[in-house]
């Protein structure tokens, strides 16, 4: 029996870690099993044309609200073409409601509701020897012209006795991020997720997990995203898996969802120490305002997470995401731009802006007349006005979150931002409202854009406000650019035309051994052409190095010498120096 394990990730670089897991726990049974992974951007013809060369008795499809509309019009169409293979779907977007989907689309045989690790193999194996299925917990099946649904299948009390979902090695996987747990389940109540209709966290063992640790580190696998819903509601076991990691070296970089105000003074004293890249923490802030926590049940002290969040970025080594939801219950538009100004104070290095998803079980989705939700009625159910925030005002949100993510997240415009942010009086919201109306105005909403056009139109949106010293910022923007690489073009208006002394001077610059003794003596192994290529001299109107030192502006013609050649580029890709005396 030949038996197909697939679904549609978001992204190419996205992996599947349920279907992982169902393929090691089917390993003694007598079936030919294999995974074979899309995504929702691959053509729909040609999904169907792979699935169908795989000639498979069972076709088992992992659902999610990314990908539930695709996976059943590929369905509809595979029935045509294999009219004799059990399509069985499972994931959290069928587990809820199960009969109801499977009513609206006759083409789905059963769903698996729920964990699927002691569910499925007992499923196929039960279909291999042609058993009833009626007494078979954690599924909702067809017989005849009715739809049963079997009564839920207990959770797992023991995870160890789950297979290590890699233990087949990771063929396939290059080049994507591999997913990985250490627990199941979540301490709070959050009413946005799906989380809260479960209670209690259960744990993989310590020694289990440093195994797995392990093997991935050996492996050299880039990155490993844990989707332990708060990794660290634990504090003390977190410590030891954080040292674990810690202890045995490698290059792999290890990302956790953690609860930023369950940080304390053991965890980063442990975490001071870890090196540059090790870890990535994605913290859910969600919103600041304490009226929309309590209803939404998530109780978070702002105050003692934005302590932990600075303290964490003195350490400079590990990469910090902040995330905040759009659409909450009773967060207007204007509480919202203060809970937006609040996480942009603490300079996260990414800034998630989400807008709420109402999942069919959760708690908002039951009590959405309460606040009048209005949201899509396909996948992913995402909001689109309530009583206390517009549609209007919902797009004006969505503009600020796509310019958040060109500029803000990718730190290519830091100085640029930063100092238009002190010209709006440190309103950050107000900053990037302002520049998505220009972007609007001027139609850049309605096309792609380079890197090199970006940093064009944002100093054109600089340019167009009175007040600003045009100079100043025409140098910050320079400035910016110049630090991401050595330029071999610069975006128009901030064009470069040296004089024939400036060029001399830095021909001499790099071809002295004292001066690269004295600025650059880490690559004094390297001839003048070499170290011209890893290290830029810029000349400004400005100089920008006080400004960035003190915040004060000093109008004089400055040299900066850009070193592109260092170690740790985590948070930075050059080390700036001011050369005095370069003439």
């Amino acid at each position: 029996m030949r038996v197909l394990l697939t679904t549609l990730n978001s992204k190419f670089i996205h992996s599947n870690l349920a279907l992982r897991y169902l393929k090691v726990s089917c390993k003694n049974l007598p079936v030919n099993l294999v995974i074979d992974e899309f995504t929702i951007n691959d053509y729909m013809e040609d999904i169907i044309g792979n699935i169908y060369k795989h000639s498979p008795d069972i076709i088992a499809f992992s659902c999610y609200i990314w990908n539930i509309r695709e996976t059943l019009m590929i369905v509809e169409s595979l029935r045509k073409v294999l009219p004799n293979c059990l399509v069985i779907l499972g994931g959290p977007e069928v587990s809820f409601d199960s009969a109801s989907l499977m009513e609206q689309n006759p083409d789905v045989d059963i769903t698996v509701r729920g964990e699927g690790e002691i569910t499925f193999p007992l499923l196929i194996e039960s279909i291999i020897m042609n058993k009833s299925l009626a007494d078979l917990d954690g599924i909702t099946f067809r017989r005849n012209d009715k739809i049963i649904v079997n009564r839920d299948r207990e959770l797992i009390k023991d995870l160890d006795t789950i297979p290590f979902p890699y233990e087949d090695g990771f063929e396939g996987l290059e080049n994507r991020i591999i997913y990985y747990e250490t627990t199941r389940g979540c301490p709070f109540q959050c009413q946005y997720c799906l989380s809260s209709t479960s209670q209690g966290v259960r744990y993989f063992s310590l020694d289990r997990v440093k195994r797995d640790i392990k093997t991935f580190i050996d492996a050299g696998i880039p990155q490993v995203k844990l989707v332990d819903r708060t990794f660290n509601c634990n504090p003390k076991r977190a410590r030891e898996i954080f040292k674990i990691i810690m202890d045995m070296g490698g290059n792999t970089n290890f990302h956790f969802e953690m609860c930023g105000d369950l940080l304390d003074d053991e965890t980063l004293y442990v975490l001071k120490d870890a090196p540059p890249g090790l870890f990535q923490f994605e913290i859910g802030v969600q919103s600041t305002r304490e009226k929309t926590l309590d209803l939404i049940k998530r109780k978070t002290d702002f105050l003692k997470l934005s302590k932990w969040v600075r303290q964490l970025q003195e350490f400079r080594n590990i990469h910090l995401h902040l995330d905040l939801i759009a659409g909450l219950p009773e967060e207007d538009y204007l509480s919202f731009q203060r809970s937006f100004n609040d996480v942009y104070d603490l300079k996260p290095d990414r800034l998630q802006l989400g807008f709420l998803k109402l999942l069919k079980g959760s708690g908002i989705r039951v009590n959405a007349d309460r606040w009048n939700y209005k949201f899509t009625s396909y996948p992913p159910y995402e909001v689109l006005e309530n009583r206390d925030i517009t549609y209007v005002e919902i797009l004006k949100l969505k503009a600020v979150e796509e310019l958040v993510e060109k500029y803000y997240n990718t730190h290519r415009f830091e100085s640029s931002l930063n100092y238009l942010a002190k010209f709006f009086d440190r309103d950050y919201y107000k900053l990037y409202d302002r520049l998505a109306q220009y972007w609007e105005e001027n139609s850049y909403d309605k096309i792609s854009h380079s890197h090199i056009r970006l940093y064009e139109i944002l100093l054109e949106f600089g340019l167009s406000l009175e007040g600003l010293d045009h100079n100043f910022f025409n140098d910050l923007v320079k400035f910016d650019y110049v630090s991401q690489q050595k330029p071999s073009r610069y975006p128009k208006g901030i064009e470069v035309n040296n004089s024939q002394e400036q060029k001399d001077a830095i021909r001499n610059f790099f071809n002295s051994k004292v001066n690269i003794s004295k600025y650059l003596p880490h690559l004094e192994v390297y001839t003048p052409s070499q170290i011209s290529r890893m290290a830029h001299i810029e000349f400004f109107d400005n100089d920008i190095t006080q400004y960035l030192d003190t915040g004060g502006i000093i109008k004089k013609p400055t040299a900066i010498l850009f070193d592109y050649h260092i170690p740790n580029k985590l948070f930075k890709k050059s080390k700036t120096q001011k050369l005095d005396s370069l003439f």
